[in-house]
């Protein structure tokens, strides 16, 4: 038998090297994939909200604490009246906290911009068809394009926008986080009225994620309120605070 040649025994040797590097970089993608899909349903899991507590919710005689949700939808005698802020409609019943939280805030060199106020329900109808075929557009079903813009998007009637009681500051991405029109509102907007609506670690109460921009008026005791006690809305409505008249 001939000899082999010492470059046929390197080139072999690179060989099982070049072959053990993909073997176990395969395993490697494959226990990462497996780790992110893992990671994913824990934090979907652990979104999910109770239902219990909101079957067949009473909505409390304070309009300004009406609650509107995935589970709980708008009341059918709603009303909204307008008031016009930075070119948005938003409910009169909260227009002139909002103005002069804008004003008190521009005196100070911080700008809020209100980059959405009031939506009519077809106009939300209009916004969630879009995320839907956003979703369809990478490969998603029609099921699951429907439940992803759900985590992003309400349902008609399920907008908290529809209620006029709600604003999104610009800009709205988790990148507002990092400004200082956040910081500002994160101390101050309580005493005008605002409470973050959907924060950090309230998940499984609320069904939405984090959302920096969205803020929600609920009068400033009830804000004063959920700050002081650390409560979302859902959780606030449900406690004997919210009851309390004064």
């Amino acid at each position: 038998m001939e000899k082999p040649s010492a470059r046929s025994v390197a080139l072999g040797i690179v060989a099982l090297c070049v072959t053990a590097v993909v073997a176990l970089n395969a395993v490697d993608s494959s226990h990462t994939r497996q780790l992110v899909a893992e990671q994913e349903q824990a934090a979907q899991a652990a979104a999910v909200p109770d239902l219990s507590p909101f079957v067949g919710y009473q909505q409390l005689s304070d309009p300004l604490l009406v609650l509107v949700n995935g589970r709980v939808a708008l009341p059918q005698d709603w009303e909204m009246l307008p008031f016009f802020v930075d070119d948005q409609a938003v409910n009169r019943r909260m227009g002139e906290d909002l103005s002069r939280m804008l004003e008190d805030a521009a005196e100070e060199n911080v700008w809020l911009w209100v980059a959405s106020g009031y939506r009519s329900s077809q106009r939300q109808k209009v916004l969630f068809q879009q995320q839907v075929e956003r979703w369809q557009e990478t490969g998603c079903s029609l099921e699951e394009a429907r439940e992803k813009a759900l985590q992003t998007v309400a349902l008609p009637g399920h907008s908290e926008h529809q209620t006029g009681l709600a604003v999104d500051f610009s800009p709205v991405s988790p990148a507002f986080a990092q400004t200082e029109a956040y910081g500002w509102l994160q101390e101050h907007g309580a005493a005008y009225g605002f409470v973050q609506r959907y924060p950090a670690g309230k998940e499984s109460w609320t069904g939405v994620a984090e959302e920096s921009w969205h803020y929600r008026y609920v009068g400033r005791r009830h804000a004063s309120n959920m700050q002081r006690l650390g409560l979302c809305l859902e959780e606030y409505v449900l406690s004997e605070e919210a009851g309390k008249t004064g």
